[in-house]
């Protein structure tokens, strides 16, 4: 048993050297378990390396790409208590413990540069850094190895791979910038038409990245929520789609984003751009036909392990755009790349401070590198195809909710505890956890949006029973703890249960809402989508939301779900609700950073309630999400 409270992992024979970080909490079983792997693989394999080995696996359980070396102990320091508690990437667990008895500098740390030394002599390391690449036969030779070094970095081979061939490709299409489509003239009486002209004092952005998308063959539309991204994308196309239609040859787009939910959301909102902007019936109709999908459906994704369309293979497509990009892995990225032709053209569109993707890498951020952090230009080769919008159209100018999102995103922890504590403003909402009578109060705002929904449900009313679904919704940094999104469900149907005598207890009581966890390519429902149960003709069904019109499944017919009162922000994301309820972990936790809440409190539209305490808030605010990347160095020398 380690001093944290766990068992620690049976070690294979040859990794001994492993024990002190697993009994520290720090390695689990999988990472142990893998350099056991290496052990009986590459004879002779060092101490160094069978850590390296050790720490590649466990950075990836937290969203790392890399460990990079000189940093190793800072990074283990700050995602400690999630590893401790079991969960992969993503903070959706409440640590559970810390080491009391052995501390991060007590561990056996290997010097660095002996640590490099030992990496670069290994046969199971690919050696990347030019000056010391020929001291190892594994490069020259073309041997695939498990582990690659790269300057100070140490990865997975695989994720070297991805992270370096999105690095060409990204840069390789930057490259390509000056082949417009069309002719200059006919590009801007078109932009002039679609977007307007740009005669005010300051450019406007808007037009600026649909002209920069229809010169580059790759275009980033980054901004918060609110500033025009999606308004942009429909009259980009609408653009397009004018150009193509003088010039008589045809446009092929595709919509995409990570999730179900995301997706539906973008085809939601950019039909709506469409439909408020003022477009010919042969521009607005192929507009309005275009749905977008999840980028695993895009790809073609089959048999757990490959998808249809790669550079073999590529996209038919002319243009695509990928929305929520935050949320895409780096291995997606990836696969993304290698499937578009030579010459499409890539719209990513996104937040750059909202959370990363729950998997390995933060690609946008990466991507948008110092442009998102700088109000003047900056100097690079994708330099030019980003563009950061930044005047916010969704809230009004004294909004609360943006003042508070800009106040977190800027990390002005004053700011934000001012305007949670101002009693003139009323769309944020400030609840202390400790204030029963407080909480009391919300737990029974949020109990009685459910009870309308359940009573919807039982009319068969599901087309209002699912509005009021997004009315209000609880979103929590964690699954597990007081605050987490399970205490949170408990709570809600507890209280449902005492009010309607409904049992609650049976999996598909009726006016449940659920969120699908996984994909199901038979049935077409993918993870993230949501649903209802709603009584229709004495029986149970379950209803969700498609782009005609709604659709209704059997209960036999959906398998992998969780009930929907509550979630977590990661699972938020890429969604809006009329009230958000925020909800934090302790101080203590890791999983509070300034992404998970800013990511939190945009999600509301109208009114956003915090539950937090003041030094949760604090924590949240200050502690920002670092990853262990390569890849902006490569996009931003």
């Amino acid at each position: 048993m380690s001093n944290t409270g766990h068992p620690t992992p049976l070690l294979p024979e040859g990794t001994g050297v492993l024990r002190p970080f697993a009994e520290a909490g720090i390695l689990s079983e999988t990472e142990v378990q893998l350099a056991g792997v290496l052990v009986r693989t590459v004879p002779g394999v060092s101490n160094e390396v069978l850590l390296a080995a050790a720490l590649c696996v466990r950075a990836l359980q937290l969203g790392h790409v890399c460990v990079d070396l000189e940093r190793v102990a800072e990074t283990v320091t700050a995602d400690k208590a999630e590893n401790v508690a079991g969960k992969v990437a993503g903070g959706e667990v409440e640590p559970a413990g810390t080491s009391a008895q052995i501390t991060i500098e007590e561990l056996p740390w290997p010097d660095p540069a002996k640590w490099a030394t030992a990496l670069v002599a290994s046969d199971a390391v690919a050696v990347c850094d030019p000056v010391v690449a020929e001291a190892n036969s594994a490069v020259s030779a073309g041997v695939t190895r498990p582990l690659v070094f790269d300057g100070t970095r140490i990865y997975l081979e695989r994720y070297w791979r991805y992270e370096r061939q999105i690095g060409a490709a990204l840069l390789d299409q930057a490259g390509a910038a000056g082949t417009a489509w069309f002719e200059e003239a006919a590009i801007e009486a078109a932009l002039d038409h679609y977007i307007g002209t740009d005669d005010g004092d300051e450019p406007d952005l808007q037009r600026l990245g649909a002209e920069r998308a229809l010169h580059r063959r790759i275009t980033v539309l980054a901004g918060g929520p609110g500033t025009g991204k999606t308004r942009t994308v429909a009259r980009l196309l609408a653009t397009m789609y004018q150009l193509t239609l003088d010039a008589d040859r045809p446009l092929e787009v595709a919509l995409a984003a990570p999730t179900g939910k995301a997706a539906a959301r973008m085809t939601e909102a950019v039909h709506q751009a469409v439909e408020d902007a003022d477009m010919p019936p042969d521009v607005k109709e192929p507009l309005l036909a275009t749905e977008a999908s999840t980028i695993h459906r895009l790809l073609g994704y089959r048999d757990g392990i490959s998808f249809r369309h790669d550079h073999t293979n590529p996209l038919p497509h002319d243009v695509v755009v990928i929305d929520e990009t935050s949320m895409v892995a780096l291995p997606l990225m990836a696969r993304l790349l290698d499937a578009l032709r030579p010459a499409a053209r890539l719209v990513l569109v996104g937040d750059p401070f909202q959370l990363a993707s729950v998997e390995a890498g933060a690609v946008l951020g990466d991507v948008v590198g110092p442009a998102s952090r700088s109000d003047e230009p900056v100097d690079g080769p994708l330099a030019d195809g980003i563009v950061v919008l930044q005047r916010v159209h969704r809230f009004d100018a004294d909004s609360a909710i943006a003042a508070l999102a800009d106040a977190v995103r800027t990390e002005d922890a004053e700011g934000a505890m001012e305007i949670l504590r101002d009693p003139g403003q009323t769309q944020v909402t400030w609840v202390n956890p400790a204030d029963t009578n407080q909480m009391n109060d919300l737990r029974t705002m949020v109990a009685d949006n459910a009870s309308r929904v359940m009573s919807a449900a039982t009319d068969g009313d599901a087309r209002s029973a699912l509005e009021l679904t997004t009315e209000m919704k609880v979103l929590c940094g964690t699954r597990h703890g007081p605050h987490g999104s399970y205490a949170w469900r408990d709570d809600i149907e507890r209280r449902l249960s005492r009010a309607t005598g409904l049992a609650t207890s049976n999996r598909w009581y009726v006016g449940r809402p659920i969120i699908i966890t996984k994909n199901d390519y038979i049935t077409g429902v993918f993870n993230g989508d949501t649903g209802l149960v709603v009584r229709r003709d004495g029986a149970r069904v379950i209803v969700m939301e498609a782009p005609e019109d709604l659709r209704t499944l059997q209960p036999s017919q959906v398998d992998d779900v969780e009930t929907w009162w509550s979630m977590t922000i990661h699972k938020s994301q890429g969604s809006e609700f009329t009230h958000a309820v925020v909800s934090l972990p302790n101080a203590a936790s890791r999983v509070l950073t300034n992404e998970l809440l800013y990511t939190g409190i945009t999600r509301g539209k109208e009114q956003v309630t915090v539950v937090a305490t003041e030094d949760a808030l604090r924590a949240a605010i200050t502690r920002r999400v670092a990853r262990a990347s390569g890849l902006q160095s490569r996009l931003w020398p």
